[in-house]
């Protein structure tokens, strides 16, 4: 699994990027928020990443933050969005708008991204509401980042939990263990094992 990408970002158009990572360039479908903040600067840019395996193809999408990455997950498991539908819904609104909308149930702005039907907005707001607006969610990051301006858990962390969830266990108690292994300078890579060693 290709986990994040670092190197000198370029757009093809407002949901593609090329992320050149030395001599190899890699073609990254994102949102249109992603992709403008991305996109321009000199210096190289880290971009979250998940892997779509069809039959015919793989298809890499990309994030700027881990809460983009987290909502595109939990977009998956609405039925009825894939991949593709999941980046047009979050290239539809900022991020702390549209967790807002699900949360509200406000569909009128839900429906009004492209691309989007009614139906699926009413499914969205439906198998998510609940999701989002839980302890620990991504309402509170929001809220928590606008208060204090930085992330309520270090990025270290953040990733530690996506892969201790990944493997089974509850966010809730992943973010316990990671927060409760994490010392100061270590890496995320350094955390998980940590984490998975005291699990043991």
């Amino acid at each position: 699994m290709i986990y994040s990408l670092t190197g000198k970002v370029s757009m093809l158009n407002e949901n593609t990027i090329v992320v050149s990572t030395g001599s190899v360039a890699f073609e990254v479908i994102c949102s249109a928020y992603t992709a403008y903040s991305l996109c321009g600067k000199d210096e190289p840019q880290t971009i979250l990443t998940y892997l779509h395996v069809r039959e015919d193809a793989m298809v890499l999408y990309g994030f700027k933050d881990m809460r983009e990455k987290m909502l595109f997950n939990d977009l998956l498991l609405v039925s009825g969005v894939g991949p593709k539908l999941a980046i047009s819904v979050l290239s539809g609104l900022p991020i702390d708008d549209l967790v807002k909308a699900i949360i509200n149930s406000d569909l009128k702005t839900l429906s009004s991204i492209k691309g989007v039907g009614k139906k699926t907005t009413e499914r969205i707001v439906l198998e998510l509401n609940n999701k989002l607006g839980g302890e620990s969610s991504l309402e509170n990051l929001v809220s928590n980042e606008k208060q204090t301006g930085s992330p309520v858990l270090r990025k270290e962390i953040d990733e530690a939990v996506q892969v201790l969830v990944s493997t089974g266990l509850s966010k809730t108690d992943a973010i316990a263990v990671a927060k409760n292994n994490y010392k100061d300078g270590m890496t995320s890579e350094q955390l998980v094992v940590s984490c998975f060693k005291n699990l043991k």
